[in-house]
């Protein structure tokens, strides 16, 4: 027979009942010992971020293009050729290729085009796009020039070279068509070339530096296209919508502003395509008497993951948060202390990324052209202008 342990020592039972006699049974038992209860912890996740698009090519810049063979075929002019960020060299329209997953890449020897005086004959650079999408439109580009060249396929426009015999001051070089499965663009411009040298010399340089890129394009599997979680909904909108040139030239006090794209060249290449497949817009300040232009407003649908990536660029560069009506707190970086620098404030306003620039402060009063106190208001108005803009992204978002 097996032998029932209580749980309690034996002198504690044996206590208990001659207590309940003594008071004629009415002491309660004791407890039972009781567990804690259960906490259940619920898991904790990481709320996902998007982390934007990516090159859709397993390449780099460097991998594409070797360089310092880049350099001893263009030369050293001034200073030697440096890889360009893109905090620093893209604007929302120009980033609508990457937006695409374009691989792009920029070198340049740090001598910039002048907006008053033109480039500088110094100057050297080469920008490269390799975009893994838009085959029928890269055709129908090289097909509009009908200067294809059958070296590296029968729609690719080069290689290509023009020297000072062609009335250049320097060297230039170009590489635009279908290579594999992308679009490629190249072009190298202020090749250090003695006077005189044979268009055939540069060419054969130039082909040195290509022919890798090409063997190794010409074999790659792009991968998908980047989409934003949140797709955006102002892709439609143009310019007279989200840049008005009533309102804007209001605030600024400038008469004669005239608010909208700008371009006197037909519509094709990587620039156009990407734009148009983004909704990408670039509304020039201009000035509805002339030509010419104090600024511009970029806006970029769904871009919000570049002022995400290249906002702490810009603070080290000497950007600081500015408050803007309409805009959260921390969404508005303002870099316009500098009059001979262009004003700029970027935005990110209902998932796009929006920057309003107004350029440098000309030294001298221009003799043809906006006066320098054109220039002067719109820097001065420039964080109106950017709440006037948020205000009609929002609207159509």
């Amino acid at each position: 027979m097996s032998r029932h342990r209580s749980s309690q020592p034996l002198w504690t039972a044996a206590l208990f009942v001659t207590l309940a006699m003594a008071l004629g049974g009415c002491v309660a038992a004791p407890p039972e010992p009781t567990q804690p209860p259960e906490t259940t912890i619920a898991p904790t996740t990481a709320p996902v971020v998007d982390p934007g698009p990516a090159p859709r090519i397993d390449a780099t810049c460097d991998d594409i293009l070797d360089s310092a063979a880049l350099q001893d075929f263009m030369g050293l002019v001034a200073s030697p050729l440096a890889v360009a960020t893109p905090a620093d060299r893209l604007t929302p329209d120009r980033a609508a290729g990457e937006q695409l997953g374009a691989l792009a890449c920029t070198w340049t020897n740090g001598l910039q085009v002048d907006p008053f005086t033109g480039p500088d004959i110094d100057g050297q650079s080469v920008r490269l796009s390799i975009l893994p999408e838009g085959i029928d439109d890269a055709i129908a580009y090289v097909d509009l020039y009908q200067i294809a060249d059958p070296t590296y396929g029968e729609h690719v426009q080069g290689p290509r070279c023009l020297g000072p015999a062609d009335g250049m001051d320097g060297g230039y070089c170009e590489l635009f068509g279908v290579i594999g499965q992308t679009w490629v663009e190249l072009t190298v411009d202020g090749i250090a070339v003695q006077s005189g040298t044979p268009t055939i010399d540069l060419l054969a340089g130039f082909r040195s530096v290509i022919d890798p890129l090409v063997a190794r394009v010409g074999t790659m599997e792009p991968h998908e296209r980047w989409a934003p979680s949140k797709p955006s909904t102002i892709g439609e909108a143009a310019c007279d919508v989200l840049t008005p040139t009533d309102a804007i030239a209001a605030t600024t006090g400038i008469p004669e502003l005239s608010v909208g794209p700008h371009w006197d060249g037909p519509h094709v290449g990587q620039y156009w395509y990407a734009t148009t497949q983004t909704g990408a817009q670039r509304c020039s300040l201009g000035m509805s008497d002339s030509d010419a232009a104090i600024g511009q407003i970029g806006i970029l649908p769904s871009g919000a993951w570049a002022y995400d990536r290249y906002h702490d660029a810009w603070i080290a560069a000497g950007g600081t948060p500015v408050a803007v009506p309409g805009v959260a707190d921390g969404d508005a970086i303002a870099r316009c202390v500098d009059a001979a620098a262009e004003c700029n404030i970027d935005l990110r306003v209902a998932g796009a990324w929006i920057r309003v620039t107004v350029y440098p402060v000309p030294e001298l009063e221009p003799e043809y052209g906006p006066p320098i106190a054109y220039y002067e208001s719109a820097r001065s108005s420039a964080a109106d202008i950017a709440a006037i803009v948020a205000a009609q992204v929002t609207a159509a978002a």
